[in-house]
């Protein structure tokens, strides 16, 4: 493959990550909400520890691919000159891939035997923190999603609706960041983490779509034309 193939499928990444995610969210089944119990949490976790821990690794990979997607956003932002966009976008997308993984990490160690044998305050602590730290990483996936389409817009690499389409669902995507109720939709697991989902998710499927597209084709390279003896 030339350079010019492997900038176009890096630029399509982001439809893997959203895959990989899609099946590892499947995978992980519905947790236990921020307001569950001890119990209720040791039950989940011991119950499908088996299909927790083989979803974990997917999302890992999936976030994975999401890096080397906001790479591929970073790098055509400082091919048009949007060099200070390019290096927010790359910086916020390092930032959220880490949290998740502690996000992720967290359910790992209470799939583990954790859940089982632990105290139930403490078990009820720590799903609390995962979802707090999800919730808080709203914040992280807002910025990355409008650096992003404020650079492809200023640069002209996409249409014009699509920087109207990117600021709506970087609102859509801040406003779960505000989400702290004790429970209920308002709740970092409630039913407003579906709407941010679909936001985001939305968003990386149609950059990334957007952004193959557009990527240059593969030319030749210009023949040389030899000088002949007169």
């Amino acid at each position: 493959m030339t350079d010019m193939n492997w900038e176009r499928w890096a630029r399509g990444s982001g439809i893997g990550f959203v895959v990989f995610l899609i099946v590892g969210f499947m995978l992980f089944g519905d947790a236990p909400k921020v307001d569950a119990s001890g119990s209720e949490v040791a039950t989940f976790y011991g119950d499908h520890s088996g299909r927790i821990l083989t979803a974990v690794p997917i999302i890992g990979i999936g976030f994975v691919l999401f890096l080397w997607f906001a790479g591929a956003i970073a790098n055509a932002l400082r091919e048009s000159g949007q060099g200070r966009l390019a290096a927010t976008t790359l910086a916020l997308a390092g930032a959220l891939v880490g949290l998740q993984f502690v996000v992720q990490a967290l359910g790992a160690t209470l799939a583990f035997n954790v859940a089982e044998a632990g105290d139930e305050g403490v078990l009820q602590a720590v799903n609390s923190l995962s979802w707090s730290a999800d919730a808080f990483s709203s914040f992280l996936v807002a910025g990355v999603t409008l650096a992003a389409t404020m650079g492809l817009w200023r640069a002209a690499i996409v249409p014009q609706w699509f920087g109207w389409l990117g600021l709506a669902a970087t609102v859509l995507i801040a406003l779960r960041g505000t989400a702290w109720a004790s429970d209920g939709f308002w709740s970092p697991s409630g039913g407003y983490l579906y709407v941010s989902l679909v936001a985001g998710l939305g968003w990386v499927i149609v950059t990334s779509v957007l952004l193959f597209r557009a990527a240059p084709a593969v030319g030749r390279p210009p023949e040389t034309v030899s000088a002949r003896p007169a």
